[in-house]
């Protein structure tokens, strides 16, 4: 399910045709910051629709990354306040070291201000425990469960409700280095923090060889995040699961500085020049891909025409 900004519920196929059509290849609820903003008579006609699905369904699920990091965005009586409603928040996290690496390059690196800088301004707000000792203060949240991040997120949370899927297609992958170097030099590309929908439309299309996203967490300041993360962490430990704990517990990349040491440190700045290989290598795949969705523009204009 889907909430959107009008209050409107999507479902079924409406909800899948929203996804399809969207550059992000999926369907996000609205940020709690716009469900805040629903008129009174919105939240009623949303709660009506959940209850209807909720007497179709056994489960009713909405989703939305932003939600995580803001619960201040949802008071006590809140659109989900409703005693027709049993609430469960599920919450998977992983090392915040490597979580901030991907988020400089997600939001930090199209802002104003250097990666240290940013990074120092967002770790607050990567503090697990406590975000989450904030979602289960709500009188509305019945039951919290926190998971730790460990491979297919969407098999082992349908596993986690008992049903098996299979494997599914990444959508949010982190996009090569030397595409988001041309980023940085053209900015035009990616003009804010929020302009991601090309990230996912390029990382859909170019079939480029998997690499990492470039690692610019110098040793010191890793050092001081995990320091800073360690007493959360510890708290966060406890109110795990005992496969998650253990899982949590034996990963070093939660407590040692070290853990990170065979990172290959790059710059975060903007670099003079890209490498001309890699430049090479991504314009081939351009083309190839310009080649495909060429392809698959005609044929869908033939069955148009043939209809």
């Amino acid at each position: 399910m889907s909430l959107q900004r009008d209050g409107r519920v999507l479902s079924g196929a409406e909800l899948a045709r929203s996804a399809v059509s969207s550059p992000y290849g999926y369907c996000s609820s609205l940020g709690g910051d716009l469900i805040k903003a629903l008129t009174a008579q919105q939240q009623r006609d949303a709660r009506a629709v959940l209850e209807e699905l909720g007497g179709k369904h056994e489960t009713v699920i909405l989703s939305c990354e932003a939600w995580g990091a803001h619960p201040a965005h949802f008071a006590d009586d809140c659109l989900f306040a409703d005693d027709r409603f049993r609430v469960e928040v599920v919450a998977y996290v992983r090392p915040q070291v490597e979580w901030m690496n991907s988020a400089w390059w997600q939001w930090g690196a199209w802002t104003t201000l250097q990666s240290g800088q940013w990074i120092r301004r967002q770790r607050h707000s990567v503090c697990w425990h406590s975000l989450l000792s904030q979602w289960e203060s709500k009188p509305w949240v019945e039951q919290l469960n926190v998971r730790v991040l460990d491979g297919d997120i969407v098999q082992d949370f349908m596993a986690d409700l008992g049903y098996a899927v299979g494997p599914q297609a990444q959508i949010n992958r982190g996009l090569p280095a030397i595409v988001l170097r041309l980023f940085q030099r053209h900015r035009q590309l990616r003009a804010g923090p929020h302009d991601s929908a090309i990230d996912f439309v390029l990382s859909r299309h170019l079939r480029l060889d998997k690499t990492h996203t470039p690692w610019v967490m110098r040793p010191g300041l890793v050092r001081e995040l995990v320091d800073f993360f360690r007493e959360d962490n510890e708290r966060l430990s406890l109110r795990l699961a005992p496969d998650d704990r253990e899982k949590m517990l034996s990963d070093r990349r939660w407590w040692e500085a070290d853990a990170y040491a065979g990172r290959a440190l790059r710059s975060p700045a903007v670099l003079d020049r890209v490498n001309g290989a890699e430049l090479e290598g991504l314009a081939v795949a351009a083309l190839e891909a310009i080649g495909r969705l060429d392809a698959e523009l005609r044929r869908c204009r033939s069955a148009k025409e043939s209809t």
